[in-house]
């Protein structure tokens, strides 16, 4: 592939200014990419790395995104062809002064940037977490969650639900999915920040679940933040939560995706009784 550029950009505004159209013709994958960048120029975020690989005719070959005390977002880029702008990418990356909490992107060009980025360094890796991104244009709904969705509903969370109970149930989610574990504080502000997107199922008029919505883009959302309390999994709220959710969202998006953490089977196991398909590897790198 030859005549390949680094194309280096002042902020997240002008790397979308050029590269959202085509960013967006493969949204599912890009979406972190999208969505980060998006937030970092709404909340005016300085510094950062908004960088891209481009060809001759300035088409989007590879792509990354970082803001400080962030992983760094990797684009997508088609299976086979793409190693060359994969390595020029993580040549130039190795030449910043980055600190990245971690590396995330879709396979297999998320394995050939770190490879070369840590190649570039004289440093190494481990991949902290293995996942696995699902696709849903179609809710099925199982029969057991029909019974508990006759039983239950979906509600928005609001400010007068108990913000300390869904704070330690954030914080139980980020240490089920190997994610840094937040202060007290830090729980009740992230939960609090998500009133408007945050669900939760309620059962005799006590939630019992959450689950979120997150990068409300063009064509497609996402899922995040699953999760069920120790004491009431294996009773098929999760099920039913995600089957009426998915319903929910599917009335306003094309698609819906979520990234689900290859060591947890059962979550695994839900998502793809509603319906979720697999999609593609996404992989969480750790420089060591």
């Amino acid at each position: 592939m030859a005549d390949l550029r680094v194309k280096e950009y002042s902020g997240p505004e002008n790397f979308l200014d050029e590269l959202l159209p085509q960013l967006e013709e493969h949204e599912l994958e890009n979406g972190a990419v999208i969505s980060k960048s998006k937030l970092w120029h709404q909340n005016k975020v300085e510094r950062g790395y908004y960088v891209a690989v481009l060809d001759k005719d300035n088409i989007l070959t590879y792509a990354a995104v970082w803001a400080p005390g962030n992983y760094v977002w990797l684009s997508w880029s088609p299976p086979d062809g793409c190693e060359e702008a994969q390595e020029k990418l993580a040549k130039h990356a190795a030449t910043q002064s980055l600190s990245w909490t971690g590396i995330v992107g879709c396979e297999p060009g998320a394995m050939t940037f770190v490879k070369a980025y840590t190649a570039a360094l004289e440093k190494s890796y481990v991949v902290h977490r293995s996942m696995t991104t699902y696709r849903l244009t179609n809710v099925n709904i199982p029969d057991q969650a029909r019974d508990m969705m006759s039983r239950g509903v979906l509600r928005m969370a609001t400010v007068d639900d108990d913000m300390q109970m869904l704070a330690n149930w954030y914080t139980g989610f980020n240490e089920q999915c190997l994610m840094p574990i937040p202060s007290e504080e830090e729980a009740i502000k992230e939960i609090t920040s998500r009133i408007g997107l945050l669900y939760l199922w309620i059962l005799d008029e006590k939630p019992v679940s959450m689950v979120c919505k997150v990068r409300p883009l063009k064509y497609g959302c996402a899922v995040a933040g699953v999760y069920t309390p120790k004491e009431w999994r294996g009773q098929g709220y999760a099920t039913a939560m995600m089957a009426a959710f998915s319903e929910h969202l599917r009335k306003d998006y094309d698609f819906v995706s979520l990234h689900a953490d290859n060591n947890n089977p059962t979550s695994n196991h839900i998502y793809q009784r509603v319906g979720y398909e697999k999609y593609c590897i996404t992989n969480d790198y750790l420089i060591v």
